[in-house]
């Protein structure tokens, strides 16, 4: 393998959020593996998601762009037209894909273990090579607890994995991933991209996971009146129609306790936990077949998880519990530095992507993350951006999008007569809506007008982006 081509190992988690990760300061969790990566990584602190959900955050990963170039505001079905990985394969790479990328699988040269989300693949039946694996263990898939379980709304998604562990939909694509890794000849540089499914709900480790958790001091949603009296009434669509639904992923917010939501999120943490243990046994593999010392090792999450947080589940809106992602990256010549401030992009971790195996950036967002990790300078963003719209989630406002920066934060609300403007110098933890306040008018002003200035611009710099369907 030449130097110039190492090979590329993307790890992604779901849903995973920012402050997950023990070595970044979430002392409350068990994340040994992950913690050791990042002593050999660049980490970055204020790194964020494009997208507020799955489809979206991916879809704008895999093409370089924002959902208001490719129309990708939520759950919308992706062509894989736009994606960039053909621009790997035009410099030898071998591509592969082994778990969720929740996308069509284009540019990849192999894509094995599925790419959906639990519950659609039980949905694939047979069509899907994990639940082949349960049916020739003679099981069949338990995501069908909300039909069987009467406590099932009362747990908040929140249960404990009933069959054997290698079953587990993360263990199961995990163990996939070692057996590829064990026959890999190395006869091109490769680009793995290896997705997990957990932390996403349903939050469902085996036991043990959750027996290490036991005695943590979980952190607990903290909500003030003031906080939930400037959160905008349309965010809370969501939670309404959630307590008419019915399915495998519902969480019914009006069934939440104190008690019931450190349990959730001792599930969700120790999902976490889980995925790290594998994570550790990939890189030993990785390193037992001499692939690691010279790879790019990547890893993120495509969005967080409000776990209740702003009083809100799941996703969709554009708090940092949502937008902020966990991201380090280990590299042959990374200056290890945790808790970078830079604020970057995942559309950035694209450019490096391409940046380090030789291809081109041209034509997508992202300014390359390569000096930072090489040589510990600061990234140029000035502000982050995300975008999301409406979906079955959140049906309400029909979109919103974010402008960051350093000490700001305001996310435009189809409509323009609500919204959220945080001071983050004050208010890290986005308590105190000010949007609308007339001692903070000016940056308000200022923020919009860049947002604005940004959307106008990057529209106009892509107009013949689908200059084949005029």
């Amino acid at each position: 393998m030449s130097s110039e081509r190492p090979n590329i190992i993307f790890i992604s988690a779901e849903q995973q959020r920012a402050d997950t990760v023990h070595a970044s300061g979430a002392t409350w969790m068990q994340t040994p593996n992950l913690d050791a990566l990042a002593g050999e990584s660049a980490v970055f602190d204020k790194a964020f998601a494009p997208a507020a959900t799955c489809v979206s955050s991916r879809a704008a990963f895999y093409t370089g762009l924002y959902p208001h170039n490719t129309g990708i505001y939520g759950f919308q079905e992706s062509s894989g037209c736009l994606h960039w990985l053909p621009r790997l394969t035009e410099q030898g790479y071998h591509c592969v894909s082994i778990g969720k990328t929740h996308l069509p699988p284009t540019g990849f040269d192999e894509h094995l273990a599925e790419h959906d989300n639990k519950c659609s693949l039980q949905v694939r039946g047979e069509d899907c090579d994990w639940i082949r694996a349960v049916h020739a263990a003679g099981y069949e898939s338990p995501f069908d607890l909300h039909e069987t379980d009467p406590n099932f709304y009362d747990n908040l998604a929140a249960i404990v994995w009933p069959l054997p562990e290698e079953l587990h939909p993360d263990i199961y694509m995990a163990n996939r991933a070692l057996e590829w890794l064990d026959a890999w000849d190395g006869r091109a540089p490769l680009y793995l991209h290896l997705g997990f499914l957990s932390p996403h709900d349903l939050y469902d480790p085996p036991q043990r996971f959750i027996d290490l958790y036991d005695d943590v001091d979980i952190p607990m949603p903290q909500v003030t009146a003031e906080e939930r009296e400037g959160i905008p009434d349309e965010l809370f669509a969501q939670q309404r129609r959630l307590e008419a639904a019915h399915g495998a992923t519902v969480i019914k917010p009006s069934r939440a306790t104190p008690e019931r939501v450190r349990r959730m999120r001792k599930h969700y943490y120790a999902s976490v936990t889980m995925i790290d243990e594998k994570i550790g046994e990939v890189v030993e593999k990785l390193k037992e077949k001499g692939l690691y010392d010279d790879a790019v090792v990547i890893f993120t999450s495509d969005h967080g998880d409000h776990l209740f947080d702003h009083d809100l589940v799941y996703k969709g809106e554009l708090y940092d519990t949502i937008v902020r992602v966990p991201l380090m990256v280990k590299a042959p010549a990374v200056m290890p530095q945790l808790g970078r401030q830079d604020l970057v992009s995942h559309m950035d971790v694209v450019q490096y992507i391409l940046d380090m195996a030789g291809a081109e950036g041209e034509g997508l967002h992202g300014v390359s993350l390569r000096t930072c990790v090489e040589q510990g300078s600061a990234h140029p963003n000035r502000y982050v951006f995300a975008e999301e719209g409406a979906t079955v989630l959140r049906p309400e406002p029909d979109l919103l999008v974010m402008i960051r920066s350093h000490t700001h934060k305001l996310v435009y609300f189809n409509g323009n007569h609500t919204g959220q403007l945080f001071d983050l110098v004050v208010d890290p933890d986005e308590k105190r809506n000010l949007w609308g306040d007339p001692t903070h008018g000016q940056v308000q002003a200022e923020l919009t007008a860049d947002l604005l200035d940004w959307l106008c611009s990057d529209l106009y710099r892509r107009r013949d982006l689908f200059v084949g369907a005029r």
